[in-house]
């Protein structure tokens, strides 16, 4: 792939390219690029790069690449201030908005219905949702994530009111996302990007999320934030259903609101990149 990279680059000669970071050998092999051709480059980097141990050792390295890339676009202000302390041009884009979608629509049941959007990951509490879920026995849970990834024993010992959807195709779980009375999407670890919780706000379902600074920043409407322990998330699951009215109303408005500050950012850095590439 990195060969492809350098010959694509070389023979189609673009203006700006758009990287994805991490991992690391594509920002690194178009900063080289950069240096003999002239081609300029913007990095999107996902939070794995500053979170995750494995690539901690690529910081000292990766801060040239950015230092040279035309301005570089990270998920939150924690990252800014130490991406632009090695000198680079940073944009937060935290206001990501998901377009339309083809969708199969979900036959839900009548109960109150939850979505947790997850993968199985290490950093996911899990076992503290479906914990949550034995106190809210009125309360359908909808557990998205292949099923080849979770314990057996966690999933075998779950209450009658867990389901596990396993793997979803694209519109098979927009279907399901969209037909819920909340999404909830926790994470155990701080600077972490949610685009579960983006794609909540962007049908306008309602929001459970972890109690961290990098969430509360993006989803200050229509979310409750808790501390990812059992009694909490049943505590706020409750909370949605007491006003969920209120908070449909909130995450529509958050959309909305977060639809023109991503409209207004991307029109700004089309002009940086008209002016400057």
């Amino acid at each position: 792939m990195t060969f492809h990279t350098i010959a694509y680059v070389l023979l189609k000669r673009p203006k700006v390219v758009f990287v994805m970071n991490q991992p690391i050998f594509l920002p690194l092999t178009l900063f080289i690029l950069s240096q003999i051709t002239g081609v300029h480059y913007v990095i999107d980097s996902h939070s794995g790069l500053f979170n995750k141990p494995q690539w901690k050792w690529s910081l000292p390295i990766m801060k040239y690449a950015y230092r040279h890339s035309l301005f570089s676009i990270v998920t939150n202000q924690s990252h800014r201030k130490l991406a632009e302390s090695w000198g680079a041009k940073i944009e937060v884009l935290g206001a990501l908005s998901v377009g339309e979608e083809s969708v199969d629509a979900f036959n839900r049941p009548d109960e109150p219905s939850v979505v947790v959007i997850g993968t199985f990951a290490a950093d996911e509490p899990t076992e503290e949702i479906i914990d949550a879920g034995r106190k809210l026995p009125h309360v359908r849970f909808y557990i998205t994530g292949a099923l080849k990834n979770a314990p057996t024993e966690m999933v075998q010992s779950a209450p009658d009111n867990i389901t596990f959807t396993d793997f979803q195709p694209r519109p098979k779980y927009v279907g399901l996302v969209q037909s819920m009375d909340a999404a909830m999407i926790l994470v155990k670890n701080d600077d972490v990007m949610q685009m579960g919780a983006y794609e909540a706000m962007s049908w306008a379902v309602p929001i459970i999320t972890s109690d961290w600074a990098v969430l509360r920043e993006n989803f200050y409407r229509g979310a409750l934030f808790v501390d990812n322990s059992p009694d909490d998330i049943a505590r706020a699951v409750d909370e949605i259903f007491n006003n969920l009215e209120e908070y449909k109303s909130e995450v529509s408005e958050l959309r909305r609101e977060r639809r023109e500050m991503w409209d207004n950012t991307i029109s700004n850095l089309n002009d940086y990149i008209a002016e400057n590439a």
